[in-house]
């Protein structure tokens, strides 16, 4: 990525000279935050990473990271800082990036504490439309029962029904290979031998040709940031999106959307040996919420407006040749992956 410097940089070299004269009396003042400057720092922060990470998936992620974070009582803004630019790096790798946030991070801690103490949960929300949407969005996008179901499914202990479906999976896969490499004639016996023998690099090869052309044709993840950011601005005022803001951002541990996550992905996690993982308050909270205009308003947004979005986006998909990467265990495709993996490794 060619690295370039934008507005928020240009902010930030433009304010280091103004935020010098603060620089004494905050250190002398970088005492524990109180948690509501905390949650104000916290806010700006995410503004900050969203705005440079060109990349709405990782900024999500990261913002998600910051969210689930039990560490950050009784800690100065700059330990704060500090902690959170570690997650930061831990999903933005590229270098240029890293550094611009970074920079702009620096300007955040040498400003004066009572900058944020100012900032109330009341204050939450933006004062324009397309601001609140992004901010609506980026709070609720990791909870959307679509995002990040691989990652949720991964880590899982599964059943002896998952396990024997992989077994089957794997033997179906190998029945595949040997049907095509009977067919194959233009390797030797020695060289199909070689082939055989390695049959689990083979299946991880033709895995990444799957995956990767999944990913590039059926981006679920992007459609449902799409999904979120068009629906939330075509069917709410900006005093709605505040309201939705407050609520989701004040709450502890937001237990509403934990809840809305937990149930729409029950059959996932029961049927990969998970248990669901929420409290019979959690479900008042929710009950209470979807009870109410705003929340059944917003609760038909998130899930059913949404994932249709992601759905006819989905539809109009399969209509690409080949969008699944299916195509490559057809056995003239496989022969053709087979000669191109005897001529890179194969050796008399």
């Amino acid at each position: 990525m060619i690295f370039k410097i934008n507005n928020w940089i240009k902010l930030a070299l433009g304010l280091s000279l103004m935020f010098s004269v603060f620089s004494f009396s905050a250190m002398a003042q970088d005492k524990p935050l109180d948690a509501k400057s905390q949650t104000s720092l916290i806010k700006a922060l995410k503004d900050v990473v969203s705005k440079n990470a060109f990349d709405e998936k990782k900024s999500a992620m990261v913002a998600q990271k910051w969210d689930a974070r039990k560490d950050l009582a009784g800690k100065t803004k700059t330990q704060v800082i500090n902690l959170l630019f570690e997650d930061v790096k831990s999903v933005i790798t590229d270098s240029g990036i890293q550094y611009q946030i970074s920079s702009i991070f620096s300007m955040y801690k040498q400003m004066p504490d009572s900058q944020f103490a100012g900032q109330t949960e009341s204050q939450m929300g933006s004062s324009s439309k397309p601001e609140a949407v992004e901010q609506l969005t980026n709070i609720t996008y990791p909870f959307h029962p679509y995002v990040g179901e691989n990652e949720l499914v991964a880590k899982l202990p599964g059943t002896k029904d998952i396990e024997a479906g992989k077994a089957e999976d794997r033997k179906n896969r190998i029945a595949g290979f040997d049907a095509a490499l009977k067919a194959n004639n233009k390797l030797n016996a020695d060289q199909k031998a070689f082939v055989r023998s390695n049959y689990d690099q083979l299946i991880k090869i033709t895995d990444k040709i799957t995956e990767d052309a999944m990913d590039k044709n059926f981006p679920t993840e992007k459609w449902v940031m799409e999904g979120l950011d068009k629906i939330y601005s075509a069917k709410f005022t900006l005093k709605e999106l505040n309201d939705l803001i407050q609520f989701f951002d004040t709450e502890k541990d937001s237990p509403v959307l934990k809840y809305i996550r937990q149930t729409q992905l029950e059959q996932i996690i029961t049927g990969n040996g998970g248990k669901l993982d929420y409290t019979a308050a959690d479900q008042a909270e929710y009950d209470k919420f979807v009870a109410t205009p705003l929340g059944k308003k917003w609760f038909a947004a998130f899930i059913t407006d949404t994932k249709a979005y992601a759905q006819n986006k989905n539809r109009a998909a399969q209509s690409i040749p080949d969008a699944d990467g299916f195509a490559i265990y057809e056995p003239a495709n496989l022969n053709k992956l087979f000669n191109k993996f005897i001529a890179e490794n194969y050796k008399k």
